[in-house]
């Protein structure tokens, strides 16, 4: 399989890597689509039911990912499960990867990124037996249990709703002095007793055993700390891009997102980037569909000529 030449190559295994894969395939041309490990799908096939995404039923992540997966093998897309280190430019683009190297027109970067961790004493020391950052896998283990989620963006109120149909409470600590939510999370928040908000503060420390036991808080305006009981830490304190095999050419914002045109296109001529990876992504499940189809169809139609 290593040295084969395609005219698209799709590089990451999330939502957005495996519609670009599909809307490159309908055009009719060749895709390889590269999948680092796991399960293709990326950050959603750990929701349960999607929000926002248009179905007559609930959707869960890993069924949708799967049914692309599978739509994707019968247009032809040849899946290669290997991760890709760098890519050189020029009129054909070649991949460089553990497992050898590949050809490509165009390339569409997907990566995504990757949640941070809570860097601070006993996090990663509990990380498992505690501190999570999955509450549609973990949640029920906490019936009737205190638990903390530390975020104040969508990923952290969406976990936290889910979190309160299992735990007695949860209380959700956020940096800022407002939340970065959509406004439904923080109605439904807001009117249900059994959350509690802790607002400008910062968890410095996770504490217990052999599992977590409670958190140390600090409130950023007075420094003044204590300590929350729970058993559950939750953690979504923002998203790392996964942009390494790019190299230095390619122009980054501050945090590390790749930057891009109006049409996806990076300092690179003929490499796109979407998704998670790309500055300016919205970070909705329809808008990385959207990022996929355009980047596809764009990448398509240069093949041909």
């Amino acid at each position: 399989m290593a040295g084969s030449s395609f005219d698209i190559a799709v590089i990451g295994g999330g939502i957005a890597g495996i519609a670009a894969a599909h809307h490159a395939a309908l055009a009719g041309v060749s895709v390889a689509h590269f999948v680092e490990y796991g399960l293709p799908g990326g950050l959603i096939i750990n929701v349960g039911a999607l929000d926002g995404w248009p179905a007559t039923s609930a959707v869960a992540g890993a069924e949708l990912a799967a049914g692309l997966l599978a739509q994707n093998e019968e247009l032809g897309v040849t899946l290669i499960p290997s991760r890709i280190d760098a890519i050189d430019g020029g009129a054909s683009k070649t991949l460089r990867g553990e497992d050898g190297t590949w050809r490509a027109k165009q390339v569409i970067v997907a990566t995504g990124a990757a949640l941070k961790t809570l860097d601070v004493p006993g996090a990663k020391r509990l990380a498992g037996r505690g501190v999570s950052q999955c509450a549609w896998c973990d949640g029920g283990l906490y019936r009737d249990a205190e638990v903390v989620v530390v975020g104040g963006g969508d990923a952290a109120l969406s976990e936290a709703l889910h979190l309160g149909r299992f735990a007695r409470a949860v209380t959700i600590v956020t940096r800022g002095d407002m939340f970065r939510a959509r406004r439904r999370y923080v109605t439904r928040i807001a009117e249900d007793e059994r959350f509690r908000l802790r607002w400008a503060s910062d968890i410095v420390e996770v504490l217990g055993n052999d599992s977590v036991e409670a958190v140390r808080v600090r409130d950023r305006e007075t420094g003044i700390e204590d300590v929350i009981a729970c058993r559950g830490l939750f953690v979504f304190v923002g998203l790392a891009a996964n942009a390494a095999l790019l190299g230095p050419e390619v122009a980054r914002d501050g945090a590390g997102f790749v930057i891009t045109g109006e049409r996806l296109e990076t300092a690179m001529s003929g490499v796109f980037a979407i998704g998670a990876v790309r500055s300016g992504y919205g970070g909705r499940l329809t808008q990385a569909v959207a990022e996929a189809t355009s980047a596809a169809e764009l990448a398509a139609g240069r093949c041909e000529d």
